[in-house]
């Protein structure tokens, strides 16, 4: 889609540059131009970090984490209840 407002930008700045127009109408389309070069830019912007996104069934809901800790405090102690001893 991106794209799309790529050529859109390219377009309008050509029309601005080659067509018999006003002042106004010069000035409408480098606007237009550059919204349009925003919207691909942040377009492509979006897709990039979205593409990044993690999928949500990656995220520890609260219950397994506070189960992920106590069973981790329960190793801790049964190791320092060993006292150390690797034999």
């Amino acid at each position: 889609m991106y794209i799309l407002y790529y050529l859109l930008s390219i377009g309008a700045m050509v029309m601005a540059m080659f067509a018999d127009l006003s002042t106004r109408g010069v000035g409408f389309l480098v606007v237009m131009a550059l919204v349009f070069l925003f919207l691909g830019s942040w377009n492509l912007l979006s897709s990039r970090v979205e593409s990044q996104r993690r999928p949500e069934r990656h995220i520890i809901s609260p219950d397994e984490l506070r189960r992920m800790r106590e069973l981790a405090e329960q190793a801790k102690a049964r190791k320092a209840g060993d006292g150390g001893n690797d034999t």
